[in-house]
């Protein structure tokens, strides 16, 4: 009888020692191996909501707590779910981190050009002139603000990059100046040296 109960009490205590190693493995801790976010890039408009993703490597790492932070918050506000607020124009970037793993997302925050003006719509030069455009771009914060020039008739009116025009000969030609998908034009009469000339808005009686 003894020596069942010792028999017993080892095949308790083995299975004691078995349930002990399996609830041991079942908390062995998975260390994170990497972390990516998504997307990497991001363009966005003032005002405007996105969302990023967060994948952290193995699937089954323990820790799984990322957190967001946004290298410029004037510029772009990140919760903690990882959704992105645009705020202003600029450039920030996002990142995650989760166990002394790390990885981000570039956002551009982009102002859309709504308008072109040129001051000045009209023209008229004597041959041999030089004047100048100037154009205003709005909103004053557009993200760009790249102006492009060309003339209809270069061969009249030359235009360089800066808006400078020189009269070149007698005739006509239409300067244009080009923004981010806005233009704005201005005609230009160019009359021989000896006719005379001046500049003008279009509301002159050039006689």
């Amino acid at each position: 009888m003894n020596y069942k109960k010792h028999r017993y009490f080892r095949a308790f205590l083995l299975i004691a020692s078995l349930a002990a190693v399996l609830v041991s493995c079942g908390e062995k801790q998975v260390p994170v191996t990497g972390l990516t976010v998504s997307p990497a890039t991001l363009e966005m408009l003032p005002g405007g909501t996105a969302g990023l993703t967060a994948t952290v490597t193995p699937a089954n790492a323990t820790d799984q707590n990322v957190t967001w932070t946004s290298s410029d918050r004037s510029v772009v506000s990140v919760d903690p779910d990882g959704i992105v607020k645009a705020l202003k124009s600029g450039l920030a970037t996002v990142s995650a981190s989760c166990a002394g793993k790390s990885a981000s997302c570039s956002v551009k925050v982009i102002t859309l050009t709504e308008s072109l003006t040129l001051d000045k719509t009209e023209l008229s030069l004597r041959k041999g002139e030089t004047a100048s455009l100037n154009a205003t771009v709005y909103p004053p914060d557009a993200t760009d603000k790249d102006v492009s020039w060309t003339s209809s008739d270069p061969d009249v009116v030359s235009v360089d990059a800066n808006g400078s025009l020189l009269a070149l000969r007698q005739g006509e030609a239409t300067v244009t100046a080009s923004c981010a998908g806005k233009t704005a034009s201005c005609r230009v009469t160019v009359r021989d040296s000896a006719s005379g000339g001046h500049e003008g808005t279009g509301h002159e009686n050039w006689g």
